[in-house]
């Protein structure tokens, strides 16, 4: 069974997966009109010295078609988006309403924000680079202008233009390899478009700059499964940048901002040093996509920290002094040179732990006390449930089970907690046992030995009734924290 509720997460982060946070101040400028047509401008948008391009080299249909995408000195290993099947094209897969003029794709790329959004689709026969803007939820339209360069004209084409009115001159080829495209769109609507056919070539580049976002109040790149797409929110002041991995990778690290204050508070107009500790992985985590303190080597790669805004702009502050203790590397600079603002969220801390791995973890701040992140209660919600493995289930206990996912921005002591079904079968969650934010687990019927990523009821028989069944869950206050419900077949 698929994924029944679909979440968005930044991998880097060591106290959640989930990265919502946007430090580049908004647009709050908000579209009056109804815009119902795109505008080409030929021939612009040619970045100053070449500074920043996105790299493009993807294999057709290739299942470890993978990306760096960077912003500045910013790292993000990205994945393109695929069907179930691998069959849809581009077009089919953004499925177009005209008579509604709203894309209407498959999982959930589009949410009730307003987001202009970015990601790479994979179709049966080459891949495509996506744009999609507004959602049907949103009651204000807006506008969202790119340069690019690098596209290739004679390789690639349009092959979707999201677009409710049929202008003869929207598409035209356009001079020197360059061009601008803006897209605007009403309220309740959505705006976008894919370029296919230059996708497949190793060495190719392209370059994507934002111009103009206005009625948005994020950009971000999308990558990863439909049922579990990661969200990662681009700087809309900067260009991005994306290669093929070729090899390379981004791991996480489990950083600690000002790790002797609880609230991470202060000044960041003065002259005082911050301390940043890189601590060993979390327990319970795939320690493969992580690096430990030692890993890092301030004295023969830069160890850059900042404010996201910052780092974006490939700027950072350097650590003035730094120092090994009982496992922890600690790392201190001076506040001023992270050039964090009041409306900062997050510090970044960013490095490579040798020419093929990349290295991006971040915390909370509260520069001037201000706390800036949107934080929601913790909240346990049913991600899959597979009641009817192949086979006799009775020989199947393993496969039979529920996977549960902690939706909030705060980690979740599960402590106490009881899950039971309709009969009131009961298993005790052990002590101790804690979900971090967007991290997930599968409850097995079966035996087996415990994990951060699965845990096991030990029952000698199946439990949840293929049929429909209802899985409920207690909190250690007695009170029912989640009732999900699956239908008769």
């Amino acid at each position: 069974m698929s994924d029944l509720r679909a979440n968005s997460t930044d991998r880097a982060s060591p106290a959640s997966a989930s990265e919502t946070e946007f430090d580049v101040e908004r647009d709050s400028h908000d579209s009056d009109s109804k815009l119902s047509r795109r505008t080409f401008l030929i021939g612009g948008g040619l970045l100053a010295g070449g500074l920043a391009g996105a790299y493009f080299g993807v294999s057709s249909g290739s299942d470890d078609s993978t990306f760096i995408l960077r912003q500045g000195y910013l790292r993000y290993e990205v994945d393109p988006l695929r069907d179930d099947d691998g069959e849809m094209t581009v077009r089919e897969f953004y499925d177009y309403q005209r008579q509604r003029t709203s894309a209407d794709p498959e999982g959930d790329i589009i949410r009730d924000d307003a987001a202009s959004r970015l990601f790479v689709y994979d179709g049966p026969v080459d891949a495509s680079l996506v744009f999609l803007h507004g959602s049907p939820e949103v009651d204000h339209g807006g506008t969202a202008k790119f340069s690019f360069s690098g596209l290739s004209r004679d390789a690639g084409e349009w092959a979707l233009r999201d677009d409710p009115t049929a202008v003869d001159d929207d598409f035209e080829p356009w001079a020197g390899g360059n061009q601008q495209v803006e897209w605007g769109w009403g309220p309740h609507k959505t705006d976008g478009g894919a370029y296919w056919g230059v996708l497949d070539r190793d060495d190719f580049s392209i370059t994507v700059t934002p111009k103009t976002l206005r009625g948005v109040d994020t950009w971000t790149f999308l990558s990863g499964d439909l049922g579990e797409l990661e969200s990662h929110t681009l700087s809309q002041e900067r260009p991005v940048q994306l290669k093929p991995a070729k090899g390379r990778t981004v791991k996480s690290a489990n950083v600690d901002i000002m790790p002797d204050a609880a609230d991470n508070e202060f000044d960041p107009y003065a002259s005082d040093t911050i301390t940043v500790a890189v601590e060993p992985p979390p327990d319970g985590v795939d320690e493969s996509e992580w690096v430990a303190p030692e890993d890092l080597d301030p004295g023969n790669y830069s160890v850059n920290f900042g404010s996201k805004r910052y780092l974006a702009g490939e700027n950072a502050a350097q650590p003035q002094s730094y120092a090994r203790e009982d496992g922890t590397l600690y790392l201190r600079y001076t506040a001023t040179a992270a050039n964090f603002s009041l409306d900062s969220a997050y510090g970044y801390l960013v490095s490579k732990t040798g020419e093929k791995t990349f290295v991006r973890g971040r915390d909370t701040v509260r520069p001037g006390g201000f706390d800036n992140v949107d934080t929601e209660e913790s909240e346990l919600v049913v991600t899959d449930v597979q009641p009817d493995p192949e086979g006799h289930d009775a020989d199947r206990l393993n496969e039979e089970y529920v996977a549960f996912e902690n939706d909030g921005d705060e980690r979740l002591d599960l402590t106490g907690y009881t899950v039971e079904d309709a009969q009131g079968a009961a298993f005790d969650v052990p002590d101790g046992f804690v979900l971090e934010a967007n991290a997930g687990f599968r409850l097995h019927t079966g035996t087996g030995d415990r994990s951060q990523s699965d845990l096991y009821w030990g029952r000698g028989r199946p439990v949840w009734n293929n049929d429909g069944d209802v899985i409920r869950v207690i909190d250690a206050n007695a009170n029912t924290v989640l009732e999900y419900a699956y239908p008769r077949k």
